[in-house]
């Protein structure tokens, strides 16, 4: 989480002379632009730099200012504005990357250097129509790269078309408009199982955590809360009200990326800041055998700060810190539960930390809980979200008994058919129905059972 900025930090963030400009971004870092040229049509070009600190931000800047300085402002002619690649990274610089977290950066990044530059070098922005980004695309799938990715590679090149290319009055119409990319990848079902943990691995799991004094309570909260790796990692003892039978989720573990100044990645490191999404922010009542579990977990710390001096339990603690009381790293706790499934023969069953979120709500799921309500338990900002990711679950579940209530109204309809002394009269096509049809009956588990399945 970034500290909040003092006013004597606010007041240094004004231009100095010869500085350029240094501003903190939302996820705490530091950002220095300079212009390093302009265009034919009198824009100015930017160049930005980013660093922990203001001081590391101030020092990267001074170096491109120099620059500038000795060799002049570059200008850029209207042929190299032309260019595809050249235009794409200008967009990228000035409009996408001051507003994306690093990590994304990162990702964006790599779709330029890895797929799109090369696909589109030494083509002018005219050149990319309908057909050659559809065969781009095309390629893409071909590759074998997932779904997810060619669809972020597709919404940033429409962002860079609409906010623009476009808007400079280069081409008129957005090409993008008309790829075709297939809306579902196709899975196999044995995957979607796997998703989450079956229920003989599941007791196999448990049994297998009674010796496990730390990561069982740290697996069985995952299960019984469906919190991401990152939001159980940044969980405070604050957000847990014992009172209210509550947990809180405001904060999570987020990777944050560091780059020089040519844009290449040079180094990673986890930060305590927002959850993935405004919606994942969160308060839910917790079941009795979660709370149960995080009691039972607090008593082990007080004992060990007792024993070891080290604060554990205060409200600013994370419930589950390292031995020395700091924070554990999405890294470490994944080799914990790695070594876990090494320790007991389960290493081949495709079990990550995401799996035991998973399992969460399926097991809800499987219980015929609302959607809705899995969905806000988890975080998602839609409930379609939960809906694809599950569907199998609702299928399997919903569908079964959907044909067992069907089943039951169609025995009672043969039944009352049977005892009634007139039999029913079928209409004619152009005719209408008897007055006289008889009612449905349906017993009592059969209205049962059409209320659960319509909360689906």
């Amino acid at each position: 989480m970034p500290q909040q900025v003092k006013e004597s930090e606010k007041k240094a963030r004004r231009r100095g002379n010869n500085e350029g400009s240094i501003y903190q971004r939302k996820d705490g870092r530091w950002c220095a632009q300079v212009t390093i040229g302009y265009r034919d049509d009198g824009k100015s070009i930017m160049k930005y730099a980013y660093g922990n600190s203001r001081k590391e931000a101030a020092k990267k800047l001074t170096k491109m200012t120099s620059n500038v300085f000795e060799n002049g402002y570059s200008s850029v002619t209207m042929k190299d504005t032309k260019q595809f690649n050249l235009l794409l990274e200008d967009w990228f610089v000035t409009f996408k990357e001051p507003n994306i977290q690093s990590v994304t950066v990162a990702r964006h990044r790599n779709y330029m250097k890895n797929h799109i530059g090369p696909a589109f070098e030494g083509i002018e922005v005219q050149q990319v129509d309908l057909f050659r980004l559809q065969r781009f695309f095309n390629t893409l799938s071909k590759k074998g790269l997932c779904l997810d990715t060619i669809k972020k590679m597709r919404q940033m090149l429409n962002q860079f078309y609409v906010q623009y290319v476009i808007k400079l009055g280069l081409v008129k119409e957005n090409p993008l408009e008309g790829v075709q990319i297939k809306s579902v990848q196709r899975k196999d079902p044995d995957d979607e199982d796997n998703l989450a943990l079956s229920p003989e691995l599941r007791v196999q799991i448990l049994d297998n955590l009674k010796t496990e004094t730390v990561l069982k309570p740290i697996l069985t909260t995952f299960m019984l809360t469906g919190m991401r790796p990152g939001e159980l990692i940044a969980l405070r003892w604050r957000d847990v009200d014992f009172k209210k039978s509550t947990i809180s989720v405001r904060y999570a573990i987020n990777r944050e990326v560091d780059f020089d100044e040519n844009g290449e990645v040079i180094g990673r490191r986890e930060v305590v800041g927002n959850t993935k999404t405004a919606l994942s922010v969160r308060s839910f009542m917790a079941s009795e055998s979660a709370m149960q579990c995080l009691e039972d977990w607090k008593e082990y710390q007080k004992a060990k700060q007792q024993e070891t001096g080290i604060e554990f339990t205060s409200g600013n603690c994370y419930v589950f810190s390292t031995k020395t009381g700091t924070i554990r790293s999405y890294g470490g706790l994944r080799t914990m539960l790695v070594r876990f499934l090494a320790k007991y023969g389960m290493e081949d069953h495709g079990i990550s930390l995401y799996t035991f979120r998973h399992t969460f709500a399926t097991m809800l799921l499987e219980e015929r809980e609302n959607p809705k309500i899995v969905s806000k338990l988890m975080g998602h900002s839609k409930v379609l979200t939960t809906l694809s990711i599950y569907s199998h679950v609702i299928s399997n579940s919903v569908y079964e008994q959907t044909a067992k209530t069907l089943d039951s109204a169609y025995r009672n309809l043969i039944a009352d058919k049977e005892k009634t002394d007139e039999p029913l009269e079928s209409s004619s096509v152009l005719g209408h129905p008897k007055d006289n049809r008889l009612p449905l009956k349906t017993d009592s588990n059969a209205d049962s059972n059409a209320d659960n399945f319509r909360q689906f």
